[in-house]
C-alpha cells in the first residue's frame, strides 16, 4: 500500500512541477528585449520590413516599469505586433557599451542623446526605421496610462508609413 501511495505521490508531483515549469517558460517570453547589438537588428530590420519601438530606461525608473507591465509586455505577448515591429529597450545608465547603427561600439547614454536631447528623461519611447532614424515623434514620460496605448498605435501608424515610404525608394 505504501509503494503505490510513493508512485501516486510521485506522478503527482511531477505533474505538478511541468507545469509550473511550463508557465514559467510561457511568462518568460514575453519580456522585452534588452538591446546590445543595433546593427544586427538593423539588418533584420531592412530583412522583415519592420520599424523599433525603443523604450529608453533606467535603473530603478517606477515608470519605466509600469510603461513595461502596462503597455510594452502585453504587446509582445500578444504577438500582434510582431509582423510590423521590434519591441526593445535600452538602459541608458547601465555604462555597459552597445552596438550602435553604425556598427560602433557606443555608450547607451551617448546613442540616445544622438537623437539631438543634450538629456534624456526616461522612460522615452522612440520609433526608429532600420537606419536608426527616428520615423516618428518620440513618446517622452508615462504619466496617463489610460491613453497611453492610443498615442503608441498613433505613433506606430506614423512610423509604419515612414517605412513604407521608404522601401519604394
Amino acid at each position: 500500500m505504501l509503494k503505490i501511495l510513493s508512485k501516486t505521490s510521485l506522478l503527482i508531483l511531477l505533474v505538478v512541477s511541468s507545469f509550473f515549469i511550463l508557465k514559467v517558460t510561457a511568462s518568460d517570453s514575453g519580456h522585452v528585449i534588452e538591446i546590445k547589438d543595433f546593427a544586427k537588428l538593423s539588418k533584420q530590420m531592412k530583412q522583415q520590413k519592420k520599424g523599433l519601438l525603443l523604450m529608453l530606461h533606467a535603473e530603478g525608473c517606477s515608470f519605466c516599469e509600469a510603461l513595461e507591465e502596462d503597455l510594452l509586455y502585453p504587446m509582445v505577448i500578444s504577438k500582434d505586433y510582431d509582423k510590423t515591429i521590434f519591441i526593445r529597450k535600452l538602459q541608458i545608465d547601465s555604462g555597459v557599451p552597445v552596438i550602435g547603427f553604425s556598427g560602433k561600439k557606443v555608450d547607451p547614454e551617448e546613442f540616445a542623446k544622438s537623437f539631438g536631447d543634450d538629456f534624456i528623461l526616461t522612460p522615452t519611447l522612440m520609433f526608429l526605421d532600420a537606419n536608426g532614424k527616428e520615423a516618428a515623434e518620440k513618446l517622452i514620460g508615462y504619466n496617463t496610462p489610460s491613453l497611453y496605448g492610443g498615442y503608441v498605435e498613433a505613433q506606430l501608424a506614423n512610423m509604419r508609413k515612414v517605412i513604407l515610404k521608404n522601401d519604394k525608394k
